[in-house]
């Protein structure tokens, strides 16, 4: 099997209060380690990106609804 590709998607700006990357939600020592990840270390990764996406969305979505409300 081929390596799998990096999540990168060109939004490289670390969050200074959650540690993670704005465009793949990967920690800095997650975007370094990349690189020499095997493919099973790298799949058991993915869904935490997904997870921590997904955060991020829900508390977006709060933060529409406070907007909407004032």
């Amino acid at each position: 099997m081929k390596n799998l590709p990096s999540p990168c998607v060109s939004i490289c700006k670390l969050n200074k209060s959650t540690g993670f990357c704005e465009g793949c939600f990967r920690t800095e020592n997650e975007i370094a380690l990349w690189p020499y990840m095997n493919n099973d270390e790298r799949l058991s990764l993915l869904p935490i990106l997904r997870e921590r996406q997904g955060l991020k969305r829900r508390v977006n979505r709060r933060s529409i609804k406070k907007i909407n409300k004032n």
